[in-house]
């Protein structure tokens, strides 16, 4: 027999003997694990009062795994609950920790397979809430009463009263406060700016718990002598006194003129409400007067062809719509555009 041929025939063989000895042998229903033990926390951070999921990877089904905790730098651990693995050898629930706290699962083993144990920390920030008792819109030098609270229960931590410096384009602390033993704390602020000013409360780090912050609670403060609110963010605004018979024009929360107006009929009222120029009409004539704006649907501010009304008491005689004496239409017209506020109040 040729040599090739022979050692051929012997490759043969040594194939046919690896493959019975193959057959042969038993298969284990799962290999060692080797440390394969994992525990995933989704998500790893969260809110007081929020929950988390915990997944058990073991890869034995019908396994029974031991689920403990500690809160972050206790080395002391409690028994929370056994978890039997399914049939692709994973466990899972969702826990609710009040505290950072690290989880561990503990696998005992069996014949096959090793004890082995894995862990997962969840990080827990304080809820902080902020609220004031004078609702979102104050007048320049009022009390307004800031509170603060914080869950779990934090006494003798201090906490700061911050507020968005958007020239600096960064929070700015007011003032650092102490919690008392209900974890609330009480804090008298007087603000004197006009416009919006945007609170929040920080919490610092603690071991129990990381840097925690409060949502943002808006605050408009205006001026002392407008009645009505207006905000200072507002170039231009336009604001209707139905039982005033006024209109008052603003500019950043200042009142700039202020002039008398013919109102709607009681049978065809002035619409109240908050509204918005959507058109300016620069030509007009007749019963409009030289200039018209509209704020809805046909209801507009414009002039007027029957001036004398505007000395009358009280001045309900238009459609519906605002008339301003000719002089004072064409003055206001060249000053707002569109998109300028428009509001109707009683």
């Amino acid at each position: 027999m040729p040599s090739s041929i022979r050692s051929f025939a012997l490759v043969l063989l040594a194939l046919a003997a690896v493959t019975l000895a193959l057959t042969a042998a038993p298969v284990a229903s799962a290999q060692p694990l080797d440390g394969g033990l994992s525990l995933l926390a989704s998500p790893a951070a969260v809110k007081y009062g929020e929950s988390v999921r915990l997944q058990v990877r073991l890869g034995v089904p019908g396994a029974a795994v031991q689920l403990i905790r500690a809160s972050v730098g206790d080395a002391t651990f409690t028994p929370v609950r056994t978890l039997v693995t399914d049939a692709a050898g994973d466990a899972s629930c969702t826990e609710t920790p009040a505290a950072s706290t690290v989880y561990r699962v503990e696998y005992a083993g069996d014949a096959t397979h090793p004890a082995s144990s894995a862990e997962a920390t969840v990080t827990v920030r304080a809820k902080v809430s902020i609220s004031t008792d004078a609702g979102a819109r104050v007048r320049a030098g009022d009390a307004v009463t800031v509170k603060v609270g914080v869950e779990p229960g934090a006494a003798a931590a201090p906490v700061s009263v911050q507020q968005w410096d958007a020239g600096a384009g960064a929070w700015k602390t007011l003032v650092t406060l102490t919690l008392d033993d209900g974890a609330r704390v009480r804090w008298v602020w007087r603000p004197r700016s006009l416009g919006r000013h945007r609170l929040r409360v920080v919490l610092s780090a603690s071991a129990a718990s990381p840097l925690s912050v409060s949502g943002v609670r808006s605050v408009r403060v205006y001026d002392r002598s407008d009645k009505y609110g207006v905000p200072a963010s507002y170039p231009h605004l336009i604001l209707v006194d139905l039982s005033e018979y006024r209109l008052y024009y603003y500019e950043h929360g200042r009142v700039v003129r202020v002039f008398d107006c013919v109102l709607g009929r009681p049978s065809l009222p002035t619409p109240r409400g908050h509204f918005k120029i959507y058109a300016k009409d620069p030509v007009m004539s007749g019963a409009y007067g030289p200039r018209r704006m509209r704020y809805l649907g046909l209801y507009a501010i414009h002039g007027t062809n029957e001036p004398w009304l505007l000395s009358r008491w009280p001045r309900n005689y238009s459609h519906g719509c605002t008339r301003l004496s000719n002089a004072h239409i064409l003055w206001l017209f060249d000053r707002v555009h569109v998109g300028t506020p428009v509001w109707n109040v009683p």
